[in-house]
């Protein structure tokens, strides 16, 4: 999961939506979002903070220069 939220990031703050990363990853949007909850707090590198807009969940994804 860091390897593909880092893959999608880049350089630049991105916004996923949850369901698209559950598209992408063959997983449904709830779990995915329940996933990154808990890496939330795990991953030094990557800032992971949700966004909740009506009917879906959007992260703002950051990679932090290592």
């Amino acid at each position: 999961m860091r390897a593909y939220l880092v893959n999608r990031a880049g350089t630049e703050p991105t916004y996923l939506h949850a369901r698209e990363i559950a598209s992408d990853l063959d997983g449904s949007p709830k779990a995915v979002a329940q996933y990154l909850s808990q890496l939330q707090d795990d991953l030094s590198d990557v800032s992971l903070e949700q966004w909740e807009r009506s009917k879906s969940i959007t992260w703002r994804v950051e990679v932090s220069e290592s």
